[in-house]
């Protein structure tokens, strides 16, 4: 029988990877960051707000939560930064660091947290980037502030800019405690540095000849169980290789593979020119010796039949001398897990000016979990100035950005030192410049939910015009059937029926926030309430509601109650940033099961509790679970 499955949260995420494929609706990721307000690179200046200490707020969050992330880029020479985290509503921070002290002060250790220093860059440089992936839980509010303003790009005059934060946000406190400092992280510092062994035995082993145009099963068996690592050691590697060589998993009997992927894309590094041994904590792309080695150690479940097959679309053969899929019994409870998922493969692919590269776009519901992505030629300076932007389920401002490309991998101030990697981030590139780079991001920790949609866009240079061509993927675990786990209510706003406010309503016009810069639209919006309140029918089975709101963002930060039926949901609905030069904003507020089970009409009542409060649309979903079940035979179009 499986086991019965529950999705880890907070901290667990790094110690229960075989929760990895659980699958949790009332999980939403959040990020803040330097990304400039003004659609450009000027990725600085752009901390929240001062509090009543006369500290700069960097992220405030309200509800239950963890952050997975914190990354900031600084020269050594500037004025030395106190940052300090405050959990829980704490009058006084319970931890605070300086940028030297990453990697050292406990519990922010090596491997989890540390530091890269970058060239002297003609003149551009030195740089300390410092990143954390030291989770720290919170249970009902969370704020990073720093001791000194975050500004400037310019080294002569001490300056130095911010950098990102991304986190999970919770329906509920269960199993969470406050983050305490005095903890000690040694073992999981330890077991990371250490990197993960494979789990469960092989059930494979040998090696083999691949001919060009060939394709060979690795791995086939009926019946349920887990895939729970690959490895393959290639003689004679060229770089051509990690292109013409693909994996190909199909599980279950569906009609089309979840899985198909160059070697670059799957194991996580699409650039071969320069020698490099990437290991990251569950995958290794190694081409630094005579002999390349490649290991995936994603946990991939299935319930009535496995095939993985490697595929030669080159024309000269591959030698492997060895191939070892490692497997183990069953595990998973298939009404709760996802399928391992890989997005259609995004080739080398010239940029357009103007738009986005869409790196992927997955239909249904699952959870991301890494990405690789690569610029080849981007020219003109802007090698990995593009911000990469992802949209979770049809929002139209991005869930999770970041400063350029190259902070999305917690690097930062380009790419000129390959190759680099840590145990959740990684690339390899040209040395020197930063043109051609490929770069990986394990979000197995802060994984980016979605219930119907995610969409992942990279932007090329400042604003679109970088040139050259871009390529990559992302993997995540989703339901087999691509059924989405929320169902649209109702869409309320000014002149819809159900939607009841006692505020004034102009005209706005403007644009979002998401990298095409000339797309304006027009709202209706209301500003001034008292109070606002939604009428919605609601499936009896809902497993809670999600609150998607337009409006308008230019005065600071929004902050209101929310109630349902008379009873208050603890979490205030808080939006701590805001914009002056895209006004127009989309964010979502989750309210938890226990408010609306049973129920078919719910009145949904918001209370603002500052005056930049205001709405222009809401739109009402029901999360519903997705499909029941994993095991029956499927198509996938």
């Amino acid at each position: 029988m499986p086991v019965k499955n529950k999705a880890a949260r907070g901290a667990a995420r790094l110690t229960d990877l075989s929760a990895l494929p659980v699958l949790d609706d009332s999980v939403r990721v959040g990020y803040e960051g330097s990304i400039s307000k003004q659609g450009d690179n000027a990725d600085w200046d752009w901390g929240l707000y001062v509090d009543e200490h006369g500290e700069w707020v960097l992220m405030e969050v309200d509800g239950p939560g963890c952050l997975f992330n914190f990354t900031q880029h600084r020269y050594p020479t500037s004025e030395t930064p106190v940052f300090r985290f405050y959990f829980d509503h704490a009058a006084e921070p319970q931890f605070s660091i300086t940028p030297a002290e990453f990697g050292t002060k406990a519990p922010f250790l090596r491997p989890l947290a540390d530091q890269y220093i970058g060239p002297e860059d003609n003149g551009r440089g030195p740089i300390r980037v410092v990143r954390s992936f030291v989770p720290m839980e919170f249970v009902s509010h969370c704020k990073i502030t720093s001791s000194v303003r975050l500004e400037g790009a310019e080294k002569a005059k001490g300056q130095g800019g911010w950098g990102h934060v991304t986190y999970q946000l919770y329906d509920d406190a269960e199993g969470l405690r406050t983050f305490d400092p005095a903890e000690d992280l040694t073992a999981l510092a330890g077991r990371y540095t250490a990197g993960l062994p494979f789990a469960g035995s092989p059930a494979v082993r040998g090696g083999f000849r691949l001919a060009g145009g060939e394709a060979r099963t690795l791995f086939s068996q009926d019946g349920a169980g887990t895939v729970t690592g690959i490895r393959l050691v290639m003689e004679g590697f060229s770089p051509e290789r990690l292109s013409e060589l693909w994996i190909r998993i199909s599980f279950d009997g569906f009609s089309q593979p979840f899985v198909e992927a160059p070697f670059g894309a799957f194991f996580g590094c699409e650039y071969g020119q320069t020698p490099a041994a990437i290991r990251t904590a569950l995958l290794t792309c190694d081409f630094s010796g005579e002999a390349a080695v490649f290991e995936n150690r994603f946990p991939m479940p299935y319930f009535r039949s496995v095939r993985l097959e490697v595929e030669n679309r080159g024309k000269a053969s591959v030698d492997f001398s060895e191939a070892v899929v490692y497997a183990d019994g069953p595990c998973c409870d298939p009404a709760s897990c996802g399928y391992f998922t890989s997005s259609p493969y995004y080739p080398p692919t010239p940029n357009r000016p103007g738009e986005n590269s869409v790196i992927a776009d997955l239909s249904g519901s699952g959870h991301m979990v890494y990405g690789v992505l690569t610029g080849r030629g981007i020219t003109d300076g802007c090698g990995c100035e593009g911000d990469v932007r992802v949209f979770i389920d049809g929002g139209r401002s991005p869930a999770v950005e970041s400063d350029g490309s190259e902070s999305w991998a917690s690097y930062g101030w380009g790419f000129v030192t390959p190759p680099q990697h840590n145990p959740f981030s990684a690339y390899n590139g040209a040395p020197g410049v930063n043109s051609d780079w490929s770069e990986l991001r394990l979000t197995f920790t802060d994984s980016y939910p979605f219930r119907r949609r995610l969409r992942f866009e990279l932007e090329h240079g400042e604003q679109n015009n970088g040139g050259g061509c871009h390529s990559g993927q992302v993997f995540a675990y989703m339901r087999p059937d691509r059924r989405p786990s929320m169902a649209l209510c109702g869409e309320f706003g000014p002149g819809r029926p159900g939607y009841i406010t006692d505020g004034r309503v102009q005209e706005l016009r403007d644009r979002f926030e998401n990298g095409v810069h000339e797309r304006y639209e027009t709202f209706a919006c209301v500003e001034g309430m008292t109070g606002s309140s939604l009428r919605a029918v609601i499936p009896p089975d809902s497993r809670g509601l999600l609150l998607e709101r337009v409006s308008r963002q230019d005065r600071g930060p929004m902050e209101a109650l929310v109630s349902v039926d008379g009873a208050d949901v603890p979490q205030r609905w808080l939006y701590a940033d805001g914009n002056p030069c895209y006004r127009l904003l989309e964010d979502a507020f989750l309210v938890p099961e226990r408010f609306v089970r049973g129920k078919q009409r719910v009145e949904i009542r918001i209370r603002p509790l500052t005056e930049s409060w205001n709405e222009c649309q809401y739109r009402v979903y029901a999360l519903t679970g997705g499909a029941d079940g994993c095991t029956g035979k499927g198509r996938i179009e």
